[in-house]
């Protein structure tokens, strides 16, 4: 039996990292802050036990911090931080995955999994082509030690195994690769398509972000295709050809070097070849231990499979293939188009449409006072969609809906023209959404923009902020009171289509607005 003791203590160490990681984003805006000032006597700290209202004073019919500065250059310092935040959050995916993986891990073993305390870890065997002879006893105690860490997960990767192998297998086929290599997909992501790691690589085959762009997945708002199994494998058997055929150049060919490619990078590769002066995988001592362990690892998995009922005393129930529970229908849009209707006239709900493509993201329309709405929705472009094998289309509804997507549209957004003396981060904050995904919207490179420049903003084309609606410039000595009379509404009026902010001062009701600030009334 296994010693279960060691995963309680993996298990709350993660969850205590967990933990560490949201207490660390309520202290993340002070630090920015003050990372911006560095030396600065003006630096500032929010503690719970402290006063909100204390940070700020009222001068001259605008609000600044109690220091002294203007309330909109902390705010101005916090949008340009949103892709941090964006980290931060990834990480905590992250850890609610392994936290997630570790608890099943123990409730499994807890439940007295035996294995065959007989079984011998062989000292060779074949793998992608090569023969792996482990004379050397700290070799061989090595693979052991990783052999047996796979172990632990092997309840987890080979029932996953009968949903993804025959996708692999049919795709290294066709680019004549070795069939161990998709053992690599395991040790990446355990065969979880929506894993993601904490430098943001994500997918079963866990391509980095500039990666997947290079190999032409794309990555954005509506879709990420490194959840897409078809396309990611297809990408991962582009890159270990590309990266065998380069090492083949340089007279190694080496299955295994392409691997350790795929976790390094080539170059990284080929540096430690000229350094070492050696063009073997067996002869090369990796800069980084991760990515020599990484080949064994896939190694040792494939062990696992092969040895399975022998190590098991049984053989684990396999999940049953994509191409057993699923159809693939092709879909061409436009525009950007949600996919409720054609959900429903495929003989499906949405929820199961996102459920069987998790390279589908949720789409969040923000709205200024209440919860964002969870949106389906496809950018232009041609698609696969899997759908469930049991559902069954109304075909004159399919073709309805389907040339309807063939018209351009973007009626899913809302448009803005950039006025004078307005920046991203006025604009973010005055249609509830952030700066980051107008950049991506709009393909943006950096914060600057123009007079005159249209945006495209994820929101309701009828919202209070939408083209159309008359906006004023605050100017220096502004209320809400007194912008409230000029345009005969009510300060309530203004509150609530500006989504502004209200502070307590002195017992009295603060609405908070600063000079340049553009209202809707």
């Amino acid at each position: 039996m296994l010693n279960i003791m060691s995963h309680k203590n993996k298990l709350t160490l993660l969850l205590t990292l967990t933990l560490a990681a949201l207490l660390t984003s309520c202290a993340y805006v002070s630090q920015v802050f003050n990372k911006e000032h560095p030396g600065s006597d003006k630096e500032i700290s929010v503690e719970p036990d402290r006063n909100i209202d204390e940070l700020f004073t009222y001068d001259n019919g605008h609000l600044r911090l109690s220091y002294g500065e203007d309330i909109d250059e902390l705010l101005g310092v916090i949008s340009t931080r949103d892709q941090q935040i964006d980290s931060l959050y990834t990480l905590l995916d992250y850890l609610y995955f392994k936290s997630d993986s570790l608890s099943q891990e123990l409730e499994y073993y807890s439940g007295r999994l035996t294995l065959d305390s007989g079984f011998e870890v062989p000292r060779k065997f074949v793998f992608a082509e090569r023969e792996f002879n482990m004379n050397s006893d700290r070799m061989h105690e090595n693979f052991k030690q990783i052999f047996n860490e796979e172990l632990k997960a092997a309840h987890l990767f080979i029932p996953r195994s009968g949903i993804y192998f025959p996708v692999f297998d049919s795709v290294f086929t066709a680019y004549n690769l070795p069939n161990d290599l998709k053992y690599l997909a395991i040790a990446e992501s355990r065969l979880n398509s929506v894993a993601t790691s904490p430098v943001g690589a994500g997918g079963v085959w866990q391509f980095m972000p500039a990666t997947a762009k290079h190999y032409k997945l794309q990555v954005d708002n509506f879709i990420d295709e490194r959840r897409d199994i078809f396309k990611a494998t297809d990408a991962a058997a582009r890159y270990l050809t590309n990266s065998y055929k380069y090492f083949q150049n340089r007279g190694a060919e080496d299955w295994l070097l392409a691997m350790c490619a795929y976790n390094a990078g080539d170059g990284s590769i080929a540096r430690v070849m000229r350094e070492q002066q050696a063009n073997d995988f067996f002869d090369l001592i990796m800069r980084v231990d991760e990515t020599n362990r990484y080949v064994w690892r896939a190694a040792a998995i494939k062990l696992i499979f092969d040895n399975e009922e022998q190590l098991f005393g049984t053989k684990f129930e396999r999940e049953p293939s994509i191409y057993e529970t699923t159809r693939i229908e092709k879909l061409v849009l436009k525009g950007y188009y949600k996919l409720d209707d054609w959900a429903i006239a495929q003989g499906t709900v949405l929820r199961r449409v996102w459920e069987l493509n998790p390279w589908i993201k949720l789409s969040r329309q923000q709205r200024q006072r209440y919860s964002a709405i969870n949106n389906l929705v496809l950018p232009a472009g041609e698609y696969q969609i899997l759908l469930p094998i049991e559902s069954q289309k109304n075909e004159a509804k399919v073709a309805e809906i389907e040339k309807r997507f063939l018209t351009q549209s973007s009626d899913y957004f809302a448009s803005h023209t950039v006025q004078k003396g307005e920046t991203l981060s006025s604009i973010a904050r005055r249609y509830n959404t952030s700066v980051t995904n107008i950049k991506n919207l709009n393909n943006l490179r950096s914060d600057m923009i123009y007079p005159g420049q249209k945006l495209q903003l994820m929101g309701s084309a009828t919202s209070s902020a939408s083209a159309g609606s008359r906006t004023y410039t605050v100017k220096k000595g502004d209320t809400i009171d007194l912008i409230a009379r000029r345009f005969n509404v009510t300060t309530a009026q203004l509150i609530s289509r500006n989504n502004l902010k209200q502070v307590t001062r002195n017992g009295k009701r603060i609405v908070i607005i600063h000079p340049g600030q553009r209202i809707t009334y």
